[in-house]
């Protein structure tokens, strides 16, 4: 697929988010000295004093560098997610980028399927195991579109689980959505499903069963539950996957978190 351009609104909250969070992290980069790899210090929220003019420098092999280079290694990696960022919004919009009014304040969550939520749920709980699993990085699943899905999400970085569990009380069902994702940046979480196999009367039929059930208990569509229906299993379509997940992230960032009217200092 081609190079995955974000909805505006998702593109802003990804920039801003990680800006701020630059803002209270300890900032440097890593050197040599003396053919030794040092760590280099060059902003330190808990003591003004150290600045790009008086930095302050470690060697890594030391208890305290150690330290200090775990440190430096999340800053590097966090500051080249905004840096990409920033240079991709840059290259297609003439306007600087917006502010975002964090914490976002959400349309109704009827479920509470926020952040921790996420982090409470079990993956990999299904119980009904393929003749032909995929194994991959993401671990064993059922089939390939799966893994392609799965592969899609993580160059996303939308973190997700396999698998978890609910229970549909207007079915009076247990079921194991494909996956649970954690749109981080604005704090929700949504149940994804790869719907295929519509040629086989018995996945129709449960398929037909298990949505509605989420629309019964109040899972809607786009917000707390995303379908990405597989027309053709042995032809994933994805960019339609990923405008289902962009589509429905993008959604669920009301316009009244933009403020087109500050522009960010520089990081």
């Amino acid at each position: 697929m081609n190079n995955i351009i974000l909805p505006m609104k998702v593109h802003a909250v990804k920039l801003d988010y990680r800006r701020r969070i630059l803002e209270s992290m300890m900032h440097g980069y890593f050197s040599a000295r003396g053919g030794k790899k040092v760590v280099v210090i060059t902003y330190d929220p808990d003591n003004p004093k150290c600045s790009t003019k008086n930095t302050r420098r470690f060697f890594v092999s030391t208890k305290r560098g150690r330290a200090y280079s775990e440190e430096i290694a999340k800053y590097m990696k966090v500051k080249q997610e905004y840096d990409l960022l920033l240079n991709s919004w840059e290259s297609i919009y003439s306007m600087p980028p917006p502010r975002i009014n964090f914490p976002i304040v959400q349309f109704a969550d009827p479920h509470g399927m926020n952040n921790e939520f996420f982090k409470r749920q079990v993956g990999c709980l299904g119980k009904y195991k393929s003749d032909n699993p995929t194994v991959s990085d993401h671990g064993e699943l059922k089939s390939k579109n799966e893994q392609i899905g799965a592969d899609l999400l993580k160059r996303l970085d939308i973190p997700f689980k396999y698998e978890t569990e609910v229970y549909l009380e207007s079915i009076e069902e247990t079921i194991n959505p494909d996956y649970l994702i954690n749109f981080y940046e604005i704090n929700r979480c949504s149940y994804l499903e790869i719907l295929g196999m519509n040629d086989k009367i018995g996945y129709s039929i449960r398929t037909a069963t298990k949505i509605t059930g989420f629309s019964k208990d109040s899972y809607r569509p786009g917000r707390e539950v995303i379908y990405v229906h597989v027309y053709d299993r042995n032809n994933f379509d994805e960019d339609y996957f990923v405008s289902q997940v962009l589509s429905a992230f993008n959604d669920m960032i009301p316009d009244s978190a933009i403020m087109w009217d500050t522009i960010p200092t520089a990081v």
